[in-house]
């Protein structure tokens, strides 16, 4: 059988999976993500496993591959918890009870492993002349499988659609041209790394960062830029030294993953508040005596019984954060004790109490105009 019927069987296969989701009504969204589109890709990958037999050939560059993935998931997940430190983090949307996990395993992180697996197949049968065409068709197609939100997009208007293509569909292609890269070099377990570690993260913990969408989608570019970079100077230098042999990365193996992995684990414990000391941006100059805007402090978690006047405290009033001195301890007939701040700036006191219960911690360290790029992203003005 001609090897380009079968692929082509595929790929209008995956698309129409998906297209139906468009003409769809609302009351099937569920039958579809749980029955429909799973049993599809089931009998796309049966057939995909009849149609391309297993191929034989040697792919030496697939620990390279395995390395790369590795980094590229530990710069990704670090990326977004630390902008997620200065920021700012919120609940997961996804049902995380024992009924709704299973249901996120089945309906979509199954379906990772079955999208992967299928596009090796295709990607490990292509003939050399055709690779980049077949690349870019892949790309494309697997790209467009991966959002879930298409039916959404009809009743955009042009700059939500453009804002749309750039935000959402760009990095989508991104990450899936470098998934579609790696599948043609024989790199299934790296792209299974790379995918099943990002997801777990959303549809199992707890907590996610709470950032703008366009800064995901330029760690995104970044993150994918810097994976090419590396696979392609690492294949080039094991290929000009004539050393591509499974030992030769073996021995490299443990420090790209054993040391960005404790990095990675370390900003996860960092961004649960964790540990007893966390980063905060300066957005403002009330403290100019003490800090600027876009310094750095550091807050030491501690009992509020512990403050006095004069030390500089961080504490939160609705949904906003603030770092001032006490200036005042005073008690009232009804919940206690409470404090009152001051910025050293301000000409006045701030206008409402303070109480136990919103205590954060205290100042104990600075470093000057490292929170710089949180406030840039913020967005934040004086």
């Amino acid at each position: 059988m001609n090897r380009r019927l079968p692929i082509a069987i595929i790929l209008v296969a995956l698309c129409l999976v998906h297209a139906i989701l468009l003409i769809l009504p609302p009351t099937l969204y569920e039958t579809y993500f749980t029955i429909i589109r799973p049993v599809a890709y089931i009998i796309i990958l049966i057939f995909a496993q009849l149609a391309l037999p297993r191929t034989l050939k040697a792919y030496p560059g697939r620990a390279t591959l395995t390395m790369v993935a590795i980094l590229g998931i530990v710069i990704y997940l670090a990326a977004n918890f630390i902008f997620g430190l200065f920021m700012q983090f919120g609940h997961n949307s996804m049902n995380l009870s024992l009924l709704g996990t299973l249901k996120n395993c089945w309906a979509f992180f199954i379906l990772i492993i079955f999208r992967e697996i299928i596009r090796n197949n295709i990607m490990t049968h292509v003939r050399e002349k055709q690779k980049y065409f077949v690349l870019a068709i892949v790309t494309i197609v697997f790209s467009f499988t991966s959002l879930d939100g298409l039916q959404g997009i009809i009743n955009f208007d042009l700059f939500q659609q453009i804002d749309w293509f750039f935000v959402i569909f760009l990095p989508a292609i991104t990450i899936n041209l470098w998934f579609t890269y790696a599948a043609m070099h024989g790199g299934i377990r790296s792209n299974l790394i790379f995918a099943l570690s990002y997801n777990a993260l959303i549809y199992f913990s707890p907590i996610l960062p709470d950032i703008p969408q366009i800064l995901e989608a330029i760690i995104t570019y970044c993150v994918v830029f810097i994976m090419f970079i590396i696979y392609d100077s690492v294949e080039w230098v094991a290929k000009r030294r004539n050393a591509i042999k499974l030992e030769y990365k073996n021995r490299r193996r443990w420090g790209w993953s054993t040391i960005p992995a404790v990095f990675l684990v370390v900003c996860l414990l960092f961004g649960v508040g964790a540990f007893p000391v966390m980063p905060v941006a300066v957005a403002s100059n009330s403290m100019a005596q003490e800090f600027r805007r876009g310094d750095l402090i550091y807050i030491e978690k501690a009992p509020p019984s512990d403050l006095k006047i004069n030390d500089i405290v961080q504490y939160t009033t609705g949904n906003i954060s603030v770092v001032h001195r006490i200036v005042d301890i005073r008690h009232d007939s009804t919940r206690g004790r409470y404090f009152i701040f001051k910025g050293d700036e301000n000409p006045l006191p701030d206008i409402f109490p303070v109480y136990d219960e919103q205590i954060v911690g205290i100042v104990v360290l600075k470093t000057p105009l490292l929170g710089l790029p949180a406030l840039l992203f913020q967005g934040l003005k004086e």
